[in-house]
């Protein structure tokens, strides 16, 4: 290894050579690491953590169609896999029909499309949707209606909605910053709906969790572990400043179904400091800042992804090592939900092969591997300790420049996020290009040729055709004056300042599809142009 001057974390923390007391000294044991299951919360959320209950093996899935996808479901349950989470085709994730002229191309292409509730009741046929936890991991603009869907065939199989266990992906900086699509709708107008979709499970499925603040595209921008840190604690700020404007829901009810999402990366111990600081900070902001004294709103219950932009398309089996990695990370790290991406993620959707060894990384981690059998076994080290409280310090600036904008709202409007994204992924190129950052098989110990082929999977060309006109001769078919009604009700709502979700599921009952219920609110709330970042 070359003579290096300086070594620094990927966030550009200063590593030292070794860690010792003095590293240390300004940390209070009880005010900053504590034990498992007690406040700040530092070591993990559950007092006996992995030894209690491990944590949920999920894979984000989905393919061509309804039908497919209940397929692949129904082997995902079969292998092993303890939750669903549905990927949806980008057309659906957006709320735009598959028959609209701007779709064809995504038709079930890199998820499922789910355009109406008979879409939804296909994918789910047989599926114990009531012994298992489902996560809708979708847009902002379609997260009320796919969680209306869900709701109403839990209810047609006559299961409580408040006995339902699941999660919506509801973050509409997510939504706002991370895509550029067809008539995208104004940040305001995303937070609304999404606090409106909160309130409403606060009431109806207590047990559901309709919002689970998503990082994980943030990082996939290029940004590093404190961005990324700081960018989902100030989004999770601004919707409890917005419930706190509205006072509809008490605070402790509200903030209770809070659930985040994050992704992990290759500087295995900054991903370990980047989780147990998110923990200790979401509890200072929790009980210290808001003042919630339901110990359950003090929990940074997590999932978390290995993370797609670290995945290489040269040599893609290397991506197993880094998955594997990724993965203990997350374990070492407290997580309560893992998604392990399969290896050929970067050239393909996941093959048969990729789909196995994805669920099987989690399940040689949980039971061979004993990382299980002691709650955060890296607890104490000077270097993890030292480690946390920077990122943390660092952490707390970030929100407050964020803060001193106005928050994530203005952050968003401004272009100034979008202007984080594209500095970093600038940075990030010219460090890969100058070999500051090594990418092993890319830019050092590259081979000459490929040195194997993978199995490519190759998505039905058919699919988009078939989706396409089942959904037309399903708009003819179903009684089509119910449907208009019950979209007048609800433009009728959301033109006001009632909740929109009783309206959302009276449409989806009706079987309005998800592009009809989006232009309503695009009716209402207009359509919003990204700021463009030169």
């Amino acid at each position: 290894m070359e003579d290096k001057e300086q070594f620094a974390s990927g966030s550009g923390i200063p590593i030292k050579g070794i860690y010792g007391p003095d590293d240390v000294k300004d940390i209070n044991y009880d005010r900053d690491i504590g034990l498992a299951g007690e406040p700040p919360f530092t070591r993990g959320v559950y007092s006996t953590m992995y030894r209690g209950r491990l944590w949920t093996i999920r894979r984000y899935s989905g393919v061509n169609t309804p039908e497919e996808t209940n397929k692949l479901y129904r082997r995902e349950y079969e292998l092993g896999q303890t939750g669903f989470s549905v990927a949806t085709d980008v057309p659906t994730g957006y709320g735009v029909d598959c028959d609209d002229s701007a779709a064809f191309a995504d038709v079930g292409d890199a998820g499922v499309p789910i355009s109406s509730l008979k879409d939804m009741e296909t994918t789910f046929e047989g599926l114990p949707i009531d012994k298992i936890a489902t996560a809708l991991e979708v847009s902002t603009e379609s997260g009320c209606p796919l969680t209306a869907m869900y709701m109403a065939i839990a209810e047609n199989r006559g299961f409580d909605m408040e006995q339902l266990r699941g999660t919506t992906l509801n973050d509409f900086t997510a939504s706002s910053s991370c895509a550029y699509h067809k008539d995208q709708m104004p940040p305001q107008a995303l937070l609304r709906l999404s606090v409106d979709l909160i309130e409403w499970c606060c009431e109806c499925a207590p047990k559901w969790h309709p919002m689970c603040l998503d990082s994980y595209p943030y990082r996939e921008q290029g940004i590093d572990a404190v961005q990324e840190l700081g960018l989902i604690l100030a989004t999770a700020i601004q919707y409890i400043e917005e419930e706190k404007r509205r006072g509809r829901v008490p605070l402790d009810k509200f903030v209770r179904r809070f659930s985040f999402n994050m992704g992990v990366h290759n500087d295995f111990f900054e991903e370990i400091a980047k989780l147990r600081a998110g923990r200790r900070m979401w509890y200072r902001i929790a009980r210290e800042r808001y003042g919630i004294e339901n110990p359950s709103c003090w929990q940074f219950r997590l999932h978390v992804q290995s993370s797609g932009c670290t995945h290489t398309t040269q040599e893609p089996l290397n991506n197993l090592v880094r998955i594997a990695y990724q993965m203990l990370a997350a374990a070492l790290g407290g997580a309560q939900s893992m998604h392990a991406n399969g290896y050929d993620e970067g050239v393909c959707l996941p093959t048969e092969q990729s789909m196995l060894l994805s669920i099987r990384t989690g399940q040689v981690l949980q039971y061979e591997t004993n990382v299980i059998n002691t709650v955060d076994p890296l607890g104490g080290s000077w270097y993890v300790e030292r480690l946390t409280s920077e990122i943390e310090r660092r952490t707390w600036d970030y929100i407050q420049k964020i803060e001193e904008m106005g928050g994530m709202i203005q952050a968003l409007t401004t272009g100034w996020v979008h202007r984080e994204y594209r500095d970093a992924m600038l940075e990030h190129e010219r460090r890969v290009t100058s070999g500051e950052t090594v990418v092993v098989g890319v830019n050092k110990f590259r081979l000459g040729k490929e040195p194997y082929e993978v199995p490519i999977f190759r998505p039905n060309p058919k699919s988009p055709e078939i989706q396409i006109e089942k959904l037309k001769k399903f708009k003819k078919e179903r009684d089509n004056d119910k449907v208009a009604q019950a979209l007048r009700n609800l433009e009728e709502v959301s033109s006001s300042e009632e909740n929109v979700m009783p309206a959302v599921m009276e449409a989806v009952k009706a079987y309005a599809t998800i592009g009809e219920i989006s232009n309503v609110w695009r009716t209402v709330y207009g359509v919003w142009s990204p700021p463009m970042i030169l």
